[in-house]
């Protein structure tokens, strides 16, 4: 295998590696949405979220990076062009499919669970604000002053 094949073979490994760890990381987030979170435990993982993003998106642009080197760009053909030559390749090509697949079903089904998470509680505030019939609380998140 040439230098910019054994560089590819390296960058898809790590970025497999990465998104086990990412997908371990929804794993926890979903098993937290389901013990309803608490503000800050959701920050935090919006946090890991976003580096785990950055630092795929910084293997994602070594690959861009070392395809175009093999001549090839990163779309299917050109995947398929380099296994063709490396074939070694394709079954690391294949792992890294697949966990980006399972992680965007994992972050898919956790979005859906905190939109229903917050509609709830959305609701719940509606309703008492309706049976107060007035603000329960003011901007600074405090209780309006009576007369």
């Amino acid at each position: 295998m040439s230098l910019p094949a054994d560089d590819l073979l390296q960058c898809v490994q790590a970025q497999s590696a990465l998104l086990d760890e990412f997908i371990q990381s929804l794993e926890t987030e979903s098993a937290a949405l389901l013990d309803a979170p608490t503000n800050l435990a959701l920050a935090e993982q919006t946090q890991r979220k976003n580096d785990y993003a950055e630092r795929l998106k910084h293997l994602d642009q070594n690959r861009i990076r070392i395809l175009d080197e093999l001549g090839q760009t990163d779309d299917a053909d050109g995947i398929d062009a380099v296994c063709a030559v490396h074939p070694e390749l394709r079954a690391a090509f294949d792992a890294l499919f697949e966990r980006a697949d399972r992680a965007s079903r994992l972050n898919r089904d956790n979005g859906q669970i905190l939109r229903t998470f917050m509609e709830h509680n959305q609701r719940a505030l509606d309703t008492l604000h309706s049976l107060v019939n007035q603000d329960l609380y003011d901007a600074r998140g405090r209780l309006p002053r009576r007369s």
